[in-house]
C-alpha cells in the first residue's frame, strides 16, 4: 500500500486536471494525485504530428478566460473574428450548394439573418432574445439544489424549466419560422452536441450557441497547450500527475470509497475518488459493487454517445485555404435532414454513405495556427461494432474500409467546398471508432460519453455525486469549457460550496 491520499483522480483529461486545480485552491496539493493510463495528458484534447503535419483533435472553444484566470494559468488564444461557422447546404440533384455564413458575434449573426430572411425578422429577434434570457438563467441554478433553493429557481429560471424536457427541434418549432432555411441554419448548432436536433436537449444546444457566439477561439500553439499547461501548473504546486498508470479497480468497503488498485498491482488509498473515464466503464469494469439502487439502474439505462470519423489531410502549399474562407471556425456540409437520417442508420448499426444524403464538417486549423496546410474532416455518427470488429479480426479489410471512407468524404468536399482538393492532398489519415476505443478507453469509441438527450441532461442528468460515498463522476457536459466547469463543480460539492457557493458554474 503506497501513500494515502485524500483525493485520487482517474484520468488526466481537461476535467481531471481542472478538478485537481480546483482542489489546490482549497487544500494541500500533495494530498491529490492524478492517474493517467496514456503517456501524455489531455484525453480527447491533444495535438499530434504526422509526416511534418500537425493536427488538433479539438477545434473550437468558447471564451474560457475567467476559468484560466481562476486557475492562474496563461494560454494564448486566437479569436475567430469574421465567421464562426459556415453552413454549406448541398442539393445533390442539381449539383449546387448554398453557403450560409454565421458571424462570430450574436448581434452580427442576428442582423445578417434578419437581412436575409426579412419575413422571419420578428421570429429571429424573438429567438435570440429568448435564448439569451434562458442562458442568463443558468446563473441561478445550483449543482445540488436543496429544498430551500427550489422557490428561487422556479421564480428566476422559468425558461429553463419550460424547455428542460424538449429536444432542440421541438424548441425551434416554438418560434414558427416561415422560411425552412432559417430552421436549417439554426439547426447547424446541433452538430456541436454530437446529436441531431431531433434528439439533443434544447438547453444544451441553445445555451452552447449563446456561449460560443460570445467568442470562438483556438489556442495559438495547438490544443495540446491546454493539458500540458494545466499539468505544468499542477506539478509546480506539488501535485503528482502520474502517466502510464492505469487503474484496474476502484475499491470500496461498506458503501464507501477506500482507494484504487492499479494495473501493476499497487494500491493507493483515498476517501475521495473522482472518475473522469467512460461512465459505463466506471460502473461496470472499475467497480466491484453489487448495490442495486436507483442510481445504478439509471447508469445501466443511459446510452453512450456515438463515435465518429476524424479524417486528417495534409496538403501541398499550392492551395489557398484562406482565400476559400477556411479562416472560420467550422464548416458544415450537409443535405436537408441528413443528420437525423444518419442517426437513423446509426440506430441500426449502419453507416450512411450516400451521394444524395450526407453530413460532415471541415476545419482548417493551419490557417489560424500557421504550419503546413491541413484539413480535418469530422463525421458523426459512425457505428462502432463493425469498425472495432474489423480492427480486432481483419486488419487488411479494416485498412481497405478506411481508404473507402477517406475517398468518399474527400470527394464530397471536393464537389461542394474545395474544388480540385484531391490534387493537393499529400497525406491522409483517419481515426475510427476502433482508434478512439484504443486511446480514450470507451468500449464503443465514444468521444462524448453519455447521450445529451432531454432525459439525461440538466435536472434529469446522472448526478456527479454517486451513491457510493466519496465517489464522484465529472459529467457536466462535453467540451473544454464544460469539462473545466465539471472539475469546479466536483470540488465545490466536496467542500460544501467553498468554490462556487453551490452554483452550477463559476460566476
Amino acid at each position: 500500500m503506497e501513500k494515502k491520499y485524500k483525493l485520487i483522480i482517474i484520468g488526466a483529461g481537461i476535467a481531471g486536471l481542472s478538478t485537481a486545480l480546483a482542489w489546490n485552491k482549497l487544500y494541500n496539493p500533495e494530498d491529490v494525485i492524478v492517474l493517467e493510463k496514456n503517456p501524455i495528458p489531455g484525453g480527447c484534447v491533444t495535438t499530434f504530428g504526422r509526416d511534418g503535419f500537425r493536427f488538433d483533435t479539438t477545434q473550437i472553444i468558447p471564451d474560457v478566460s475567467n476559468l484560466l484566470e481562476f486557475f492562474d494559468v496563461e494560454i494564448k488564444l486566437k479569436k475567430f473574428d469574421t465567421y464562426y461557422v459556415r453552413l454549406f447546404l448541398a442539393n445533390p440533384k442539381k449539383g449546387t450548394v448554398k453557403i450560409f455564413p454565421i458571424a462570430s458575434s450574436k448581434e452580427d449573426f442576428q442582423d445578417n439573418m434578419i437581412e436575409n430572411f426579412p419575413e422571419d425578422g420578428w421570429a429571429i429577434k424573438n429567438f435570440f432574445q429568448y435564448c439569451q434570457e434562458m442562458h442568463d438563467e443558468l446563473n441561478h441554478l445550483k449543482t445540488e439544489p436543496k429544498l430551500r433553493h427550489i422557490p428561487g429557481i422556479l421564480l428566476k429560471c422559468p425558461k429553463i424549466i419550460a424547455n428542460s424536457n424538449l429536444t432542440y427541434h421541438q424548441f425551434l418549432r416554438k418560434f414558427n419560422f416561415k422560411n425552412p432555411e432559417v430552421f436549417q441554419l439554426l439547426d447547424t448548432f446541433s452538430s456541436f452536441s454530437g446529436l441531431s436536433g431531433d434528439r439533443c436537449a434544447a438547453l444544451l444546444t441553445a445555451c452552447a450557441m449563446i456561449t460560443t457566439l460570445k467568442g470562438a477561439y483556438r489556442p495559438e500553439k495547438g490544443f495540446i497547450q491546454f493539458p500540458v499547461t494545466l499539468k505544468k501548473k499542477l506539478e509546480s504546486q506539488g501535485t503528482e500527475v502520474r502517466t502510464h498508470c492505469e487503474v484496474q479497480q476502484i475499491l470500496t468497503k461498506n458503501g464507501k470509497v477506500t482507494g484504487v488498485r492499479l494495473q501493476n498491482g499497487d494500491y493507493l488509498q483515498a476517501n475521495l475518488v473522482v472518475s473522469t473515464v467512460d461512465t459505463k466503464v466506471t460502473f461496470s469494469e472499475l467497480l466491484d459493487f453489487q448495490k442495486k439502487d436507483k442510481y445504478f439502474r439509471k447508469v445501466r439505462e443511459i446510452k453512450i454517445s456515438p463515435s465518429g470519423f476524424s479524417i486528417h489531410l495534409g496538403l501541398d502549399d499550392k492551395i489557398d485555404l484562406n482565400a476559400l474562407g477556411f479562416n472560420c471556425g467550422y464548416n458544415v456540409l450537409t443535405t436537408p435532414g441528413a443528420f437525423e437520417k444518419a442517426f437513423g442508420h446509426w440506430d441500426r448499426q449502419e453507416l450512411m454513405m450516400s451521394n444524395d444524403c450526407f453530413h460532415m464538417a471541415a476545419i482548417c486549423p493551419s490557417v489560424m495556427t500557421s504550419g503546413k496546410p491541413t484539413l480535418v474532416l469530422h463525421v458523426v455518427p459512425v457505428p462502432s461494432e463493425k469498425w472495432i470488429a474489423l480492427y480486432d479480426s481483419d486488419s487488411k479489410k479494416y485498412s481497405q474500409e478506411k481508404l473507402t471512407a477517406i475517398d468518399f468524404y474527400i470527394n464530397k468536399l471536393e464537389q461542394y467546398m474545395v474544388p480540385e482538393l484531391s490534387r493537393h492532398v499529400v497525406f491522409t489519415d483517419i481515426s475510427t471508432p476502433a482508434t478512439y476505443r484504443r486511446y480514450i478507453g470507451s468500449p464503443t469509441g465514444s468521444q462524448y460519453d453519455m447521450l445529451p438527450v432531454p432525459s439525461n441532461f440538466g435536472k434529469n442528468r446522472l448526478k456527479s455525486r454517486t451513491t457510493i460515498k466519496g465517489l464522484f463522476i465529472t459529467k457536466f457536459s462535453h467540451g473544454i469549457w464544460p469539462s473545466m466547469q465539471a472539475g469546479l463543480q466536483i470540488v465545490d460539492m466536496i467542500s460544501g460550496g467553498k468554490i462556487m457557493n453551490g452554483n452550477s458554474a463559476l460566476r
